[in-house]
């Protein structure tokens, strides 16, 4: 039922009894007032449960991020401040460094340092055709490099670090036109949030990708990559195909939006990396905390190659 008609409804069940008018009995009047409920209810779920198209949400979410002059006048980005790291599961111990991420178009770098021999930090880098990422001092990759290494979609589409990078494909739907699927709102760590798949528009890909908008704002809060190995064939005698499962989880969350030359960014990016195989188990984070961002620096393009 539709408010107005509800609202004539109550005020015909409240009116004032006269000689030509009756007042409904007061158990009709409940009735009323609880069917108006049920009404209203009924219409705000329906609205809440209402799909987006994809186009819709996206228009949504680029205005959230400035208007089409402000984002359109953003050529290059530098973004730099201190990172931590949290080892949760696996490994013991935290780092405390600093971290930059720089972006030009769909070319990305980002890199974080750590005062630590056996972990001087990550680097990864897309420069429009290549992705890459770095090794660590004794010649190994650490589980996050090797990860994007494998499965560097999030790097070569531009998805890694949102619209903290200039790469965001959503900011370039004409040159990356990705395929993309709005499955609604989902409830994510105690939060609705609409949820969007996204799959690169050429070649196919085992890495499913979900992007998070909040509802309120439509700002971009989290991308999350999932990656499976099923059991192998050929399973040892004390082995069962559970054991034999992998299972990675890349996560990133974005928080403490600010303006910036006309543009709403996130300040606190946090990239989580989960690993379960039958190996054992680790659990990874690496907390951004960005203190400047410009617009106006310059800086070599071969920063986007890694030798």
């Amino acid at each position: 039922m539709k408010r107005a008609g509800c609202e004539a409804l109550t005020a015909w069940a409240k009116r004032p009894q006269g000689s030509n008018s009756h007042r409904p009995p007061a158990f009709l009047q409940v009735a009323i007032a609880l069917t108006c409920l049920v009404g209203l209810l009924s219409a705000a779920l329906a609205q809440e449960n209402k799909k987006l198209k994809p186009e819709e949400l996206i228009a949504r979410h680029l205005d959230s991020i400035g208007s089409a002059e402000a984002r359109a006048a953003a050529k290059t980005r530098v973004a730099s401040g201190s990172i931590k790291l949290v080892s949760r599961i696996g490994q013991a111990g935290n780092l405390s460094g600093d971290a930059m991420m720089v972006s030009a178009g769909p070319k990305l770098r980002y890199g974080m340092n750590f005062p630590a021999p056996e972990y001087p930090g990550e680097q990864m880098a897309f420069n429009g055709s290549r992705a890459a990422t770095g090794f660590l001092p004794n010649g190994v990759r650490s589980n996050l490099s090797q990860f994007l290494n494998q499965q560097d979609l999030p790097l070569r589409e531009g998805l890694i670090g949102g619209v903290l990078s200039t790469a965001w494909p959503l900011l370039r739907l004409e040159q990356t036109q990705p395929r993309l699927e709005y499955h609604g709102l989902k409830k994510v760590d105690g939060r609705q949030l609409h949820e969007l798949g996204y799959r690169p528009r050429k070649g196919s890909s085992d890495l499913k990708v979900l992007l998070y908008f909040d509802p309120d704002t439509l700002r971009h809060v989290r991308t999350q990559y999932n990656f499976e190995i099923g059991a192998r064939l050929g399973l040892g005698p004390n082995e069962s195909p559970k054991q034999q499962e992998s299972h990675y989880v890349l996560t990133e969350d974005f928080d403490d939006f600010r303006p910036v030359d006309g543009l709403t960014l996130p300040h606190k990016y946090k990239l989580q990396l989960s690993v379960q195989t039958a190996t054992g188990t680790l659990l990874n984070d690496w907390t951004f905390a960005v203190s400047r961002v410009s617009h106006k620096e310059t800086f070599d393009e071969q920063i986007f190659t890694m030798k």
